[in-house]
């Protein structure tokens, strides 16, 4: 059953925590949600329905292959869940395994926060009790962008919720809070873990004053990294005022910098990278824009300066067996009609699941340097050697 988000959503809490204007802001535009969601939601049943049979049961084989058979007719759904979500399975049963005695498990728990944030709710996909650890893990399917434990505050907020419904049961004994993110396709498990004492302390002293404010719709917009899942990113005036300002930069040269009085030829190292580090948010602003812009047209509005026009097609054999046989017909040779290529090791693996490609590959493959990458500097990745790269062993 379908259930309505929270206006301070833990969820979509590092946008409210930074920008405490954008949660009333937000609930002007429609909430659609995009196939990448629907493909989480697959995903995430997928792994709850494994989980389950695994911690909860009891649950037949019949039953357990019915419901597995009717998410995988789901159109979202992608073969490669059935391993993303076998490593989620695996990571809870080692977590399971570390405590002294079969832990305490819940899934798909509702959380309460509306004591740290007004109306505050969620769903933590696993929490595990035990030993005096709250361990709360949240499974992640998509690929795009790495999700960090490190000060996730969705995770935080989910603790804090955890607590507050079991902590009359396990009273104070609950010392140590045990943050994971499993995201197979992204980095694979981060953990990070944090005292009681410091969850409790960063809910009174940084999310309460600030989910006050975004409650009341008052505080300051501050753009930053949070719009990407901004409703109203591309509307927000404060997000263009922000990105516009980089016209300062006319011509990639900034207007106040001289040289003996006239303005400098050449950006220095430092200016270069200043101007990329603004530009970054203002590509993802214009292919925001444009997505916007196009929605809005096809549904007959009107964009100043802006149409939608017919992109280019692409062409199919109206029969493809009869097709092939007139193109014989007419002196086309068949070896021209089909092409034979050997398949990836990344499609292979894709169509075998990682467990299996690894057992069936093992040896047969290797990894070769990728190419240098541009990235902001507090990416986690290890800076790019190319002496390294160029003496990889053969």
């Amino acid at each position: 059953m379908a259930e309505t988000h929270a206006l301070l959503s833990p969820s979509s809490s590092h946008r409210w925590l930074h920008c405490t204007p954008s949660a009333r802001l937000a609930e002007q535009f429609p909430n659609t949600g995009s196939d990448y969601a629907k493909a989480g939601t697959v995903a995430h049943a997928i792994g709850e329905l494994k989980a389950r049979k695994y911690f909860l049961g009891p649950m037949g084989p019949k039953a357990y292959s019915a419901r597995l058979k009717q998410l995988k007719a789901d159109p979202h759904y992608d073969k490669s869940m059935d391993n993303a979500t076998e490593q989620y399975l695996d990571y809870l049963k080692s977590l399971a395994l570390s405590f002294s005695a079969p832990p305490f498990v819940a899934l798909e728990s509702r959380v309460d926060c509306s004591h740290i944030a007004p109306g505050s709710f969620g769903r933590a996909d696993c929490i595990m009790m035990g030993d005096g650890r709250l361990c709360v893990i949240d499974y992640k399917n998509g690929a795009g962008v790495p999700v960090e434990a490190e000060n996730n505050s969705q995770m935080m907020l989910y603790a804090l919720g955890a607590l507050q419904v079991w902590a009359p049961i396990y009273g104070d004994t609950l010392e140590e809070i045990h943050l994971a993110i499993v995201q197979p396709n992204a980095g694979g498990v981060k953990e990070w873990r944090l005292s009681r004492e410091a969850l409790t302390r960063w809910g009174e002293d940084t999310v309460r004053p600030q989910a006050q404010l975004a409650d009341r719709g008052e505080g300051e917009f501050r753009p930053g990294d949070w719009c990407r899942f901004c409703p109203a990113k591309s509307h927000c005036s404060a997000r263009a005022e922000k990105l516009l300002a980089l016209e300062e930069h006319k011509g990639g040269v900034p207007e106040n910098r001289a040289v003996s009085g006239e303005k400098a030829p050449l950006l220095t190292d430092d200016e270069i990278g200043e101007v990329l580090s603004r530009a970054v948010d203002l590509e993802a602003w214009v292919k925001d824009l444009k997505e916007y812009a196009l929605s809005a047209l096809l549904k007959g509005r009107k964009i100043a300066g802006w149409k939608a026009v017919e992109g280019r097609g692409s062409r199919d054999w109206q029969n493809q067996e009869e097709a092939f046989r007139v193109l014989q017909e007419r002196g086309v040779a068949q070896a021209l009609l089909w092409e034979r290529k050997p398949a990836s090791v990344a499609s292979l693996e894709k169509s075998l699941g990682k467990k299996a490609f690894a057992e069936a590959a093992q040896g047969l493959w290797e990894k070769s340097p990728g190419k240098p990458a541009l990235v902001p500097q507090e990416d986690k990745r290890p800076p790019y050697q190319a002496a390294k790269a160029v003496f990889q062993p053969v």
